[in-house]
């Protein structure tokens, strides 16, 4: 966006004191951020960083200007997300795809904004957050379960099934279930080569016992 250089100065010092950023003003203003640093920097020491009521009457209009037009683009929105809300179209977007949605803008937007843009229910978005935290341990567990499944078995030589591997398991810590193993094992498409009521000889068991230790979080 192109500027007469000193009308683009004096509109970039009224929007900084009406809280937008260097940055923000020299992205839209397509000047320097140092230049715009600068040009705020000599203000800031030549008046002494004026309060918007100690602006002279000209720039004060400005300021006055720049708020009707920030008014006028916040009734537009609300404009907008009424008519949105209105016509229903966000019924027809399934639930879990709306949750989905808001969960992920969840670190930088409030839950009541949330749910509000996207018709839901603060219940109904607290209880999917504590799910969702709970499903990724979950999966975490059973990712550390499947890894030290999966050492076992190749550490066996794909020998061992689910019982001995769960046996296996128990002695290094980690409480887990047979059907848990066994389902684990189906996953990753493991399957003994040996018949699995084979006789391990204790002399074996130890050796089998030197698999390195998974910690589970």
């Amino acid at each position: 966006m192109k500027h007469c250089p000193q009308k683009a100065k004096q509109e970039i010092l009224i929007r900084y004191m009406c809280g937008d950023t260097p940055k923000e003003l020299s992205e839209e203003f397509g000047i320097h951020v140092a230049t715009v640093y600068r040009w705020i920097n000599t203000w800031e020491n030549e008046t002494g960083k004026h309060f918007l009521t100690e602006l002279p009457l000209q720039e004060m209009g400005m300021v006055l200007e720049y708020v009707k037009g920030l008014k006028q683009q916040l009734e537009e929105t609300e404009q907008s997300l009424a008519i949105i809300h209105e016509s229903g179209i966000l019924q027809t977007i399934p639930l879990q795809e709306r949750l989905n949605m808001a969960m992920s803008l969840a670190e930088t937007h409030s839950a009541k904004l949330l749910c509000h843009t996207f018709e839901l229910s603060q219940s109904t978005f607290y209880h999917h957050r504590r799910n969702e935290g709970s499903g990724t341990e979950r999966q975490q567990r059973d990712c550390d379960i499947s890894n030290a499944i999966r050492a076992a078995f190749v550490e066996s030589g794909g020998r061992l099934g689910s019982r001995r591997i769960q046996m296996l398991l128990h002695r290094k810590g980690i409480e887990v279930g047979k059907r848990k193993v066994s389902k684990l094992m189906k996953q990753m498409g493991l399957s003994t080569n040996q018949d699995t009521t084979i006789y391990y000889s204790p002399t074996c068991m130890s050796h089998m016992e030197e698999v390195d230790d998974v910690k589970i979080l």
